[in-house]
């Protein structure tokens, strides 16, 4: 599954910069690139996002069964494809408007805009509020809430195996908490923030601001619409980075994958046990077992 979030991850990122650059010019110049590419720009951006935001989604969950409820529920291959497809296939779907009802409004004989154009406008408000703030905003943001904050629960209640008791085991305890509380707290507000400029904006449009043509909001919009998009899309690249400055065991994942010369094979590194450096050969795989047990301790830098 983590090979296919990487691949996803990768083509998501690869996309975006195209599609905001065209929709860039689409708001500074004339929309050059016909009906189709109209139509297809404006979908494809949708369909990432939407497919984007609900991968964390799907992370957040999986994190917490995995935490919460190691015995239960054990991820494999063919469930994590079922997961990967379900969610794009609900964001073509989802999306799928966007395609039907951007069209090319004819300014003169050789000037062309991309542009937003439903038959109602009340049609147009309900599938913003329903389909775009709600389900891959608001609703995400919830999910992911929810799973941290059982994460959070289950981590600070729970022991480290074969700890003794002690005040400096109690305090490398309690900072190892802390650190993974604070990774909790963080990767929510980043995913607020970095996804709250954009609906604010398209709520302000779709709701009811006025934007005359060569007006001051105007001018303003073309610039801040495709800083939002990226800020929102920058959200997928700044959560490992995250994790790599909070999680010990995910920098030596990250070196493993960098050190090895198959992308689909055994992992190499190398750990300490009593003294002891040896080389330990991981497969991508690990046991829900290990992840709970390894959530805290692997935040101990």
């Amino acid at each position: 599954m983590r090979r296919c979030k990487n691949l996803k991850c990768l083509l998501k990122h690869m996309m975006c910069p195209v599609i905001d650059t065209l929709q860039l010019i689409d708001k500074l110049k004339a929309w050059v690139l016909g009906l189709f590419m109209c139509k297809s720009v404006s979908y494809l951006q949708g369909v990432s996002v939407s497919a984007s935001i609900n991968t964390l989604v799907a992370i957040s969950i999986d994190r917490f069964v995995a935490i919460c409820y190691p015995l239960k529920c054990q991820m494999t291959t063919s469930l994590a494809r079922k997961i990967i497809a379900v969610i794009w296939i609900f964001s073509l779907l989802i999306t799928l408007p966007w395609a039907l009802y951007f069209q090319l409004e004819t300014v003169d004989s050789e000037t062309y805009y991309c542009v937003e154009r439903w038959p109602h406008e009340e049609s147009e408000k309900a599938y913003f509020l329903g389909a775009n703030l709600s389900l891959c905003y608001l609703l995400p943001l919830i999910i992911i809430s929810i799973c941290y904050v059982g994460i959070w629960i289950k981590v600070w209640k729970r022991s480290i195996p074969g700890e003794t008791k002690g005040t400096n085991a109690d305090s490398v305890m309690q900072r190892s908490k802390l650190k993974v509380v604070k990774m909790m707290v963080i990767v929510v507000v980043l995913f607020v923030v970095s996804w709250l400029p954009l609906y604010i904006i398209f709520t302000m449009v779709k709701l009811g601001i006025t934007v005359e043509e060569n007006s001051i909001k105007e001018k303003v919009l073309v610039v801040m619409v495709p800083i939002a998009q990226w800020l929102g899309a920058s959200n997928s690249c700044i959560n490992p980075v995250l994790y790599t400055f909070y999680n010990k065991k995910f920098r030596k994942g990250f070196m493993a994958i960098i050190r090895s010369r198959s992308c689909c094979g055994t992992l190499r590194y190398e750990t300490t046990h009593k003294g002891t450096k040896s080389t330990v050969l991981r497969s991508t795989y690990k046991s829900r077992c290990e992840t709970q047990t390894e959530y805290v301790n692997s935040s101990q830098v």
